[in-house]
């Protein structure tokens, strides 16, 4: 994963953020499942850490429970808990009060019921209170969501939720205020129904979002909490025509919807561009600014061409601006190189397979846009004795990053050029920090210079994954320095499962090596 092209190339590569990155290590461990993941990382006010990894058994790696962890600020272990859990999961987690408090949802089979609670771990003592939130049942589906969506406990699948949206928790900036969203499949309307609870775990207000449109033509988009009142803003994605088609009559076939909702009642807006073809919008929201970023195309969503934006006033969501900033021809020259490959940019048409990595509102307002070229293709091959067998192969090509100023103009667009296919060292965790831009990435020592003067970022193995950090500064310039040698590593480190703290500036990282398991922090100055 890497870099630039040719010209001025050592005023890129000067390791200047060599004092930028201090990283803190906790002891190696043993777990006893083999398959772990983090979950949540959260920092206490006195610096001390508390990690939650999430373990899964059995041949389709089904969930089995957490572990949760305790660190002092040095990442000494305090204290370690294993947190079973059968047709539960744990939707998010914030600290407050001294207590760790997660946000749970639990299919109860017998009873035919689910329900929304929080469990609360108290730090001094380490024993859990629980407080329910909602249930839902048979008796009072229909209260909830106005319509009757039984049979709704079939097959462990709370089979009518679309996607992973069925008690999709999601907090404001500040904590104050979370949201559960219920994503209910209705083949007549599209049906949402939105909970708003304080930190206090009281609720504010619940709303029942319809619309009378089939289920399969709505998509859903992003989702965001306001800090100051709970409001929330819910924004889809909507096919026209009846069709799912991308495209009709040479033009866009659906639009852009943004609800805002509070107790007050529901406010909504709508828009596009009949020359432009958006795949998917992320939404950002601070206490001045409600923006919707996203890749556009120019002929379709198949080819991306650019970065757009559009800009709202939070109040009223008229639309004070769209914008659609084209990529740079340093940008194509990053990751085709110069005139040698004009061919091959004209040929490509644009860039697809585009993956939202991270999407940061700055301080000024700025936006930054991290994602990845990632892509799935099957491969079959006869053996020796006329059998054939099929893989899938995961591609993790080149990471994209765009910087936006406050008035949604181009500041700058980088292209770092890698190839990875290896689930266990490929990908990226990125964070903004200050003016600049971080993404801690697994490569080898064998980081090239093409003769376009572009610098690549090889594929490792999980045996030697060194771990290194990217920088783009605040004009787009790139510079890149070792963090962990494999050498000085009993373990490789999850970039993939990386978790950032935007607040803290920190990111945190599980190294792995079959059973053995270590905690990373890397804070950035």
């Amino acid at each position: 994963m890497k870099y630039i092209f040719t010209f001025s190339l050592l005023c890129f590569i000067s390791f200047s953020f060599a004092q930028d990155v201090s990283i803190v290590k906790s002891d190696i461990f043993k777990t006893k499942k083999k398959v772990s993941y983090l979950a949540f990382t959260l920092e206490t006010e006195n610096g001390e850490i508390i990690i939650v990894r999430s373990y899964h058994a059995g041949m389709l790696k089904k969930l089995k429970g957490y572990y949760i962890q305790h660190f002092d600020s040095n990442l000494k272990l305090k204290k370690e808990l294993e947190y079973e859990v059968e047709d539960k999961t744990i939707r998010n987690a914030f600290l407050k009060d001294n207590k760790l408090h997660f946000i749970e949802i639990e299919e109860q089979k017998k009873e035919k019921q689910l329900t929304i609670g929080v469990n609360s771990l108290n730090l001094d003592d380490y024993n859990f209170e629980y407080k329910n939130l909602i249930s839902f049942s048979e008796d009072n589906i229909k209260e909830y969501f106005g319509v009757i969506i039984f049979p709704f406990f079939i097959h462990n699948g709370l089979n009518q939720a679309d996607r992973d949206h069925l008690g999709e928790v999601t907090f404001s900036h500040n904590k104050k205020f979370f949201a559960i969203n219920f994503d209910i499949k209705n083949k007549e309307q599209e049906t949402h129904k939105v909970f708003v609870f304080n930190n206090n775990f009281e609720l504010v207000y619940d709303k029942l979002i319809q619309k009378d449109i089939q289920d399969k033509l709505f998509e859903y988009e992003d989702f965001e909490v306001d800090g100051d009142d709970g409001s929330i803003y819910f924004l889809g994605k909507v096919f026209e025509k009846g069709s799912r088609k991308s495209k009709k009559d040479g033009k866009p076939n659906y639009h852009f919807e943004l609800y805002k909702i509070n107790s007050n009642g529901e406010s909504r807006t709508s828009f596009k561009n009949d020359n432009k073809y958006i795949r998917s919008l992320s939404l950002l929201r601070n206490q001045n600014k409600l923006t919707c970023v996203g890749f556009f195309g120019n002929k379709d969503e198949g080819r991306l061409n650019g970065v757009c934006v559009y800009d709202l006033n939070p109040e009223t969501l008229e639309v004070n601006y769209d914008k659609f900033n084209s990529f740079s021809d340093k940008f194509l020259d990053d990751k085709y190189g110069n005139k040698e490959n004009k061919k091959k940019r004209k040929k490509e048409k644009g860039i697809n397979n585009l993956d939202f990595k991270g999407v940061y509102l700055m301080g000024n307002n700025d936006i930054v846009i991290n994602a990845e070229e990632f892509y799935i293709t099957t491969h079959s091959s006869m053996n020796a004795n006329g059998g054939w067998t099929t893989y899938t192969v995961y591609h993790f090509n080149d990471i994209i990053s765009v910087r936006l100023d406050a008035n949604g103009n181009l500041k700058w667009d980088r292209n770092i050029n890698k190839a990875q296919t290896s689930l266990r060292t490929s990908s990226f965790t990125s964070l903004t920090v200050g003016e600049s831009t971080y993404f801690v990435i697994n490569c080898s020592d064998k980081i090239s210079k093409t003769k376009n003067g572009r610098v690549y970022f090889p594929q490792t193995s999980s045996k030697k994954s060194n771990l290194y950090a990217i920088k783009v500064d605040r004009n787009g310039n790139i510079d890149y320095k070792k963090l962990i040698d494999d050498k000085d590593s009993k373990v490789y480190y999850m970039v993939n499962n990386g978790i950032p703290n935007i607040n803290n500036q920190t990111i945190f990282l599980q190294g792995v090596k079959k059973k053995n398991r270590r905690i990373v922090k890397l804070k950035f100055n």
